[in-house]
């Protein structure tokens, strides 16, 4: 081939490459620009004017888990002298915990969230405390400590809950305390739609009837995060739960506590890839510390098994999930994908094991997933929550919908030598398996193709 006509080759083939390059490219800033605001937008929060008494209390535990409590609430825009005031029922004594304040300047105004610490509370004890800022005092609220929680106790567990405003969390988290009076309650993250007030707001008035008698407790949700190039808890959420702040790890919102016979590992798989070695390290120096407990959860916002896409998730598998097998966690509790699913580990041989993978949620919107991602149960078209009960060697594991019926019940007996049997009554119920046009969060083709999915599936 002449020298001219090899030139004239390879300028071809240079420029073809530069067409493909420019094209990928073009596509990837396309994709980018639509995405953009997905990733790092945060909508503005509407106008708000602080409350100018002690409002929006909370209690959850303490620093040292089952035996402190925590205290947190709002009050007015600037920082005042403020404590907790509690008494044991019938002791005549009463105790004062100082409290610490902060204030927020957040885009929709200004308030003051504030958290005391009761220590050296007694089990079996009823107790009563009051907040005062600036001397100004709430309503005196009553709280017991079980007695008997080394061998019996239950909570409820909730997945997101990210209501829209005067929503029906309000009917529903009531109903639940009315239903079941549990010893404490677990949220899986996604408490808010936005960290907005008028949000918080919604949250606060839903758990109005019980959060100042039950302890409740949440792991972080990506709904509780600013966005941005590394994006950022908004600390209104640590400082309503101030149990992360006796953490501290790498800055990352983690908590790990006994209760009874039972270690409770918090994680934060909302934040970017590169604290999760830091999270993992962590996490092992938690799980080597509890392993004397008959029982291991861990409550994380992004489950390990996505029922969305095989791949969804993949870097939080691989950070955690050969920690969950190694220390022989038995529950691990999760939200994100605004479904119900439920599986239990399998054996070598067979047979069922732990750790038992939930995905549960309690919000108004339905996301689309994928009913051959290896779940024994799914749940779609539906509000759910799980009552969980510890009695010794037996954890019972309950899930209703939110018309209070029972879908699901699994119960896990440990035997001595910490195997255990299932007892998997799910099988031969129902799934609800349908589409309702208000909560689902896709439309045009993807609807479309989900819902022919949904009828081949009832056609079954």
């Amino acid at each position: 081939m002449p020298i001219t006509g090899l030139y004239g080759l390879n300028a071809m083939k240079k420029y073809f490459w530069y067409i493909g390059v420019g094209a990928v490219l073009t596509v990837l800033a396309l994709w980018c620009y639509n995405r953009w605001d997905i990733w790092f937008y945060n909508l503005p929060e509407p106008a708000y004017t602080a409350v100018q008494v002690p409002s929006r209390i909370v209690l959850t535990f303490g620093s040292c888990g089952e035996n402190t409590r925590a205290v947190s609430w709002q009050c007015g825009d600037t920082v005042a002298t403020s404590e907790c005031l509690y008494t044991k029922i019938s002791s005549g004594d009463t105790l004062l915990a100082k409290a610490e304040g902060k204030l927020f300047v957040t885009a929709g105004g200004r308030c003051v969230l504030y958290h005391a610490e009761l220590d050296s509370l007694e089990r079996g004890a009823t107790y009563s405390y009051c907040v005062n800022t600036a001397g100004l005092s709430s309503d005196w609220q009553q709280f017991d400590l079980n007695a008997n929680s080394d061998s019996l106790f239950s909570f409820v567990y909730v997945g997101d809950v990210q209501d829209k405003a005067d929503g029906f969390s309000r009917q529903l988290l009531p109903e639940i305390a009315e239903r079941f009076p549990t010893d404490f309650w677990i949220f899986a993250g996604d408490l808010i739609e936005r960290p907005h007030d008028q949000y918080w707001n919604e949250f606060f008035v839903a758990t109005q009837p019980f959060r100042m008698s039950v302890p409740i407790t949440s792991c972080t949700g990506n709904h509780d995060y600013l966005k941005g190039i590394e994006r950022r808890l908004e600390e209104r959420f640590i400082y309503t739960f101030p149990y992360f702040l006796a953490e501290q790890h790498d800055n990352m919102a983690v908590y790990a506590m006994r209760y009874g016979d039972a270690a409770f590992i918090y994680l934060d798989t909302n934040r970017d890839f590169w604290h999760l070695y830091s999270q993992r390290q962590w996490l092992e120096q938690a799980l080597k510390e509890t392993q004397m407990a008959k029982w291991r959860i861990v409550v994380m916002h992004h489950p390990v098994f996505s029922i969305r896409h095989k791949n969804n998730n993949l870097l939080i598998r691989k950070a955690f999930q050969s920690l969950f097998a190694k220390y022989k966690v038995d529950l691990l509790l999760a939200g994100h994908e605004h479904a119900y699913a439920r599986k239990t580990t399998r054996a070598k041989d067979g047979l069922q094991t732990t750790p038992v993978y939930v995905i549960s949620q309690c919000s108004p919107k339905d996301y689309r997933i994928n009913l051959q991602s290896g779940y024994d149960r799914y749940g779609l078209g539906n509000r759910f929550y799980q009552i969980v009960t510890i009695a010794n060697d037996t954890l019972q594991f309950l899930t209703f919908t939110e018309k209070h019926e029972l879908y699901d019940k699994l119960l896990l007996i440990k035997s001595s030598d910490g195997s255990v049997l299932f007892e998997d009554k799910g099988i031969g119920m129902l799934e609800i398996l349908n589409i309702n046009l208000d909560r689902i969060a896709i439309d045009g083709e993807k609807r479309a193709k989900y819902e022919q999915i949904i009828q081949q599936r009832l056609n079954q």
